[in-house]
């Protein structure tokens, strides 16, 4: 073959490898779901090009082919086939599992195990990497599986101002943040820069019970802090743990879309209340494993920024979200978790339920700055979210495992 026809062939084939990523088939996306985000910390690819096929699914650290088939396989001819396009990759050094569709719909644990085996002695193998990255593995933290329908596990965590305004606190937690495995998104506040540069700059504050006036040139300024600044700072220290992310605000791929906030008691001027989220949008960015960092700033659509509570907008993209993954929201910030007696670090609330909120809440026990958050929480699980918790930023590793922090459900 001439390197001309070879280029045309090879350009096909990508171009054929792309239209098939966009159609799978129920096998492919059982199967996908189970082994795009997997304990063997391996990147598996979809509808891979490899020489001038496209093979189903292919992990090239330890060079394996898994490829599905469906009825059409069991003919003669077809096999035969088959038989000289598995020759043909092995060539390459690939391995070949090869399961038919009938068995991945119905007997996907059976199916995984045959994978784990095979896996583990590909890593073990000068196939593989020798467990050259074992070490590195017994760091990172997982978060378990809620078993619910075949969805892939998403973690949505917001840290709040406290936090970034915290060096020690803010570099230790995007550490801890780097090693979860899996789907994440990071939510961030705003911290007390944007004040502070409003004060260098002779801008005045206005302040409603805690909450920023934001009138058209403290907009200026949460967005250059916002979005700017502390975004991208997150940004760069997330790369150097080899964590790849990418800032963003709700106005970027049109993800986050809210309305400026009616006029009532209050004018909080450009401030925005979230209508709708841009499902794809995200989902997109996470299957190509890019995580998003984001920024508490929307748009209306129009071409107006608005300033928008962080917790809010964790709270509606865990809600959103919920219709593609099995989400759970994890709010961090400087407590240990919902406490009982604001005075008393250690009261923390371990478990709490829509019950035993209204209760506490008759009762005057809930401080009043956790009751916005709350109230949050709450919503996000009537929209969907399978578990919220709330809990201390520096123990962002016990959370996760659910050994520390308050862990809200329905019930």
């Amino acid at each position: 073959m001439s390197d001309n026809m070879y280029y045309g062939a090879s350009k096909k084939i990508f171009q054929r490898a792309e239209e098939l990523r966009k159609t799978m088939t129920l096998a492919e996306e059982t199967l996908w779901n189970r082994i795009h985000i997997n304990d063997w910390h391996l990147k598996f690819r979809r509808q891979h090009p490899i020489a001038l096929y496209v093979v189903d699914f292919y992990s090239h650290k330890v060079k394996l082919v898994i490829e599905l088939d469906g009825g059409i396989h069991d003919d003669s001819e077809v096999k035969g086939y088959d038989k000289g396009r598995e020759e043909h990759l092995a060539e390459f050094g690939l391995t070949i599992l090869r399961f038919h569709n009938d068995e991945v719909i119905h007997n996907i644990e059976e199916v995984i195990n045959k994978i784990d085996t095979v896996i583990k002695q590909l890593l073990t193998s000068p196939l593989g990497d020798g467990g050259k990255d074992e070490g590195k593995q017994k760091q990172e933290l997982t978060y378990p599986p809620l078993g619910d329908g075949g969805k892939q596990d998403l973690l949505v965590i917001k840290i709040g101002g406290n936090v970034i305004d915290d060096e020690m606190t803010l570099h230790s937690f995007l550490q801890e943040f780097a090693k979860i495995q899996g789907q994440k998104i990071l939510v961030h506040g705003g911290g007390k820069l944007a004040s502070l540069l409003a004060e260098q700059l002779g801008i005045p504050q206005q302040m409603i019970e805690g909450r920023r006036i934001t009138d058209p040139e403290t907009l200026k300024i949460v967005t250059m802090v916002y979005a700017g600044y502390i975004n991208k700072n997150i940004v760069a220290r997330l790369q150097s743990h080899q964590c790849n992310a990418v800032g963003i605000c709700g106005a970027d791929g049109n993800g986050i879309m809210a309305h400026k906030r009616e006029v009532s008691a209050a004018d909080y001027g450009f401030v925005g209340d979230i209508d709708s989220v841009n499902v794809l949008f995200f989902k997109n960015l996470l299957e190509e494993t890019i995580i998003p960092v984001i920024a508490p700033l929307t748009h209306d659509g129009k071409g107006q920024l608005l300033n928008t509570n962080a917790d809010t907008i964790a709270a509606a993209l865990a809600g959103k979200l919920s219709t593609a993954y099995r989400v759970t929201l994890v709010y961090t910030f400087e407590k240990k978790g919902v406490l009982l007696d604001i005075q008393d670090e250690n009261s923390v609330i371990k478990e709490m339920n829509a019950g035993t909120y209204k209760g506490l809440k008759e009762q005057g026990k809930i401080y009043a700055g956790m009751i916005p958050k709350l109230d949050n929480a709450f919503g996000s699980l009537t929209n969907g979210v399978k578990k919220v918790i709330i809990g201390q930023a520096a123990d962002l590793a016990g959370l996760i495992k659910g050994n520390a922090g308050t862990t809200i459900a329905n019930g």
